[in-house]
């Protein structure tokens, strides 16, 4: 818990930097290094169990799919929040970013490894963990914040997603 805390508090100092506050608000062009912190700020709210901020960095028109999940793809806000909110409150999460690509039109595409990680929790050790991999995420800008609008699991969907946005 101890350490949960450190990295969170960590994680918020960071995004209250003057340096974060400076570029934000001289609107500077976001960058792979404020994609990786918002990132960072995903994790960590999952983590903290904390629905409201995790929902906060997603689009209105989201689009949610995960391996066990491909046929009902989740579509809106509304709709993945509701379908998924309880795996937040009840579930860790790890992500290992392997690649980042900024579009052309102003979007990124990360490719990760995804790791879900089901409580309880007893010494280190998950009572079980599910590896995903590779998993696709797309972000873009909206009121100044990078957020999410699609995420997939499904290894097949996040292979042609990769393939769509060139990330090799």
């Amino acid at each position: 818990m101890n350490l949960r805390r450190t990295l969170v508090l960590g994680l918020l100092s960071l995004s209250l930097s003057p340096m974060t506050r400076k570029a934000a608000a001289q609107g500077d062009a976001p960058t792979e290094a404020s994609l990786r912190d918002t990132t960072a700020l995903y994790v960590a709210a999952w983590n903290r169990h904390d629905v409201s901020a995790w929902e906060s960095l997603l689009t209105e028109d989201i689009w949610y799919t995960e391996a066990t999940d491909y046929y009902q793809r989740m579509k809106g806000r509304a709709a993945v929040l509701a379908f998924y909110g309880d795996l937040v409150k009840t579930t860790d999460l790890k992500w290992e970013i392997q690649k980042i690509k900024l579009m052309p039109d102003g979007t990124a595409t990360i490719v990760l490894k995804h790791h879900a990680l089901i409580l309880p929790k007893t010494g280190d050790k998950y009572s079980s963990t599910f590896v995903s991999d590779p998993t696709v995420t797309r972000w873009r800008v909206e009121a100044g914040k990078w957020r999410m609008f699609f995420y997939t699991s499904h290894k097949g969907s996040a292979l042609d997603a990769m393939k769509k946005d060139s990330v090799d």
